[in-house]
């Protein structure tokens, strides 16, 4: 998880997510098996696109870069909107984030206190995870409080970071990283930038 900072509310959406989030409560309350979608009001694409400038493109949880071209922009919530108690929150901008499709397959509706957010007050990489160059994973640091592990290894798991397929995906990464010409390849280019920042 790469830290970004959130950017201010939109004001279209300041004013009138809460209005949107009882709508859609009232719709589950009258009809439980009542479909989830994005309302008018919310504008669905000048959302994500707000989204997705806030992390330069990358999945705000596994860091994947270009989405929208490797994998679909979406969004997600990070309180689930299938929960009764998260339902209010389902157009909080606070509570939307840009994410891959692996990491929503990943997540789905599940939900934890401990789950790390990136752009959380004071989030930084190493205070939580370590990345072990060797295997292409990351792992809790065993510096770290031990809360801040049992925070590292719960999103670790919530959003299958580990996959095989993703610690292939950093190797390879970082090997192009390697490779790169720093005077035209930047950082932001690059997909897993918390794994290629101490490279």
């Amino acid at each position: 998880m790469y830290a970004f900072q959130r950017t201010p509310c939109p004001d279209y959406l300041n004013e009138c997510w809460e209005v949107l989030g009882l709508r859609y409560v009232e719709a589950k309350n009258r009809n439980p098996g009542y479909k989830f979608r994005w309302y008018t009001a919310f504008r669905y694409d000048e959302t994500r696109r707000l989204l997705n400038e806030m992390t330069q493109g990358h999945c705000a949880f596994c860091d994947g870069g270009d989405l929208g071209a490797i994998s679909r922009e979406t969004i997600e919530h990070f309180r689930p909107k299938s929960h009764p108690e998260f339902r209010r929150l389902a157009f909080q901008w606070q509570n939307l984030y840009p994410c891959c499709d692996q990491c929503q397959t990943q997540k789905l509706e599940n939900f934890d206190i401990n789950l790390l957010v990136a752009d959380e007050f004071g989030y930084r990489f190493e205070d939580f995870f370590i990345a072990d160059y060797a295997n292409g994973e990351i792992r809790p640091n065993p510096l770290a409080s031990e809360h801040n592990q049992q925070r590292a290894q719960c999103t670790i798991d919530f959003y299958g970071l580990n996959t095989s397929l993703r610690a292939r995906c950093r190797k390879k990464e970082l090997k192009r990283f390697r490779q790169r010409n720093p005077e035209e390849d930047f950082l932001n280019d690059f997909s897993y930038r918390y794994f290629l920042m101490d490279a």
